[in-house]
């Protein structure tokens, strides 16, 4: 018989939201529902190096916004199971740049580690040799990367994809990808409607620029509101991205159009609620919570690689447009008129089954 589970370390890496977010969720289930457990969530960066930070996050950024030709040619050049083993072995000089987090790992001595990034099991690999290690693969899609031979099991968001692991003769359920808490929360719309001084009369459209902002979405908000001026125009501009609320912030409304701009708001569970469309770029712990909302989706400007297979998957299964710019009020009326299809069925919580795949 195994021994109990005690302590258990979620590790994310803010390159992207979506990890942190997954890994967020887990954690604050597990308090939740096991609150025998003792559970921290820690972030991969904040135990980093300014060098490693540079070279991983900040390189991510810059070229998925400037380069992101080269970042998809990467992203292709890169799907093989080999360059996770490469990974591997670099992990002597990962560890020199994240001596703060071996640190930290050691002192906190866990029973299990829940990764929602593929570089963790490479930076932590010398430390985890009787740890066990398991893996939230965050997208709709499988890239090499992610296969690291330390990890016990993997957790992915569809049947197609656990399928192509176990062939790989990787340990992967399908349980789909972890939402926050806050979304499995009953709210009043009309309370929230009011909380964002929403006219209850208008549809609401919501634009989300990614948790970093990484996209200008000028020229689509112009074009909403002349073509769709009877309308609630919510538009995040991203976290930290002054620049882009400020070119926002110049966009002038017609007369009838209720248009906000907000930086940034940890109530994004309200937001996509009182929303009736949803305008996003495709990562896929976003959409996965648009979806469970069961809310309409417009996918735009994906980023090369990762985000170009979650918009694939979502489209062909119904779950979401794609963008037409050149026509996008036309495409918000068809699909204000459209109703919202059931949500399906068998859809167990997902933060719920990757916990209890871990802990029993």
């Amino acid at each position: 018989m195994s021994t109990p589970i005690k302590k258990i370390l979620f590790i994310s890496f803010s390159a992207g939201t979506g990890h942190k977010r997954a890994a967020e969720a887990l954690f604050l289930t597990c308090q939740q529902k096991y609150p025998q457990i003792q559970a921290e969530h820690i972030d991969l960066l904040d135990y980093s190096s300014g060098f490693f930070k540079k070279i991983t996050a900040s390189l991510y950024h810059f070229s998925v916004k400037y380069l992101p030709g080269i970042y998809g040619l990467i992203y292709k050049t890169t799907d093989y199971q080999h360059f996770a083993n490469l990974l591997n072995h670099l992990s002597k000089i990962l560890k020199f740049n994240n001596l703060k987090l071996h640190t930290f790992v050691k002192d906190y001595s866990p029973d299990l580690i829940i990764a929602t990034h593929f570089i963790v099991p490479a930076v932590i690999k010398d430390i985890i040799k009787s740890i066990p290690l398991d893996m939230v693969v965050t997208d709709y899609g499988l890239h090499g990367l992610w296969l690291a031979p330390n990890v016990r099991n993997f957790y992915v968001a569809t049947p197609e994809m656990a399928i192509e692991m176990q062939n790989k003769k990787f340990k992967a359920f399908s349980t789909g990808l972890p939402i926050h808490p806050s979304f499995f929360q009953e709210k009043n719309l009309g309370e929230l409607k009011n909380k964002f001084n929403l006219n209850s009369s208008f549809p609401t459209v919501l634009i989300m620029s990614g948790g970093f902002g990484l996209k200008n979405q000028s020229n689509l908000i112009e074009k909403i509101i002349t073509e769709s001026p009877q309308i609630n125009l919510i538009v995040i501009a991203g976290q930290n991205n002054k620049i882009l609320y400020k070119k926002y912030q110049k966009i002038k409304p017609s007369s009838g159009c209720n248009y906000q701009i907000i930086q940034f708001s940890k109530d994004i569970d309200e937001l996509i609620k009182v929303a009736d469309i949803i305008i996003t770029k495709p990562g896929g712990i976003t959409i996965t919570e648009c979806a469970f909302l069961n809310k309409k989706i417009i996918l735009t400007d994906p980023i090369p690689g990762q985000e170009e297979l979650n918009e694939e998957y979502f489209i062909k299964n119904g779950l979401a447009e794609k963008i037409n710019k050149k026509q996008i009020g036309s495409q918000i009326k068809s699909l204000l008129q459209k109703s919202n299809s059931p949500r399906q069925k068998n859809e167990p919580l997902a933060n719920e089954k990757i916990l209890d795949i871990s802990l029993n």
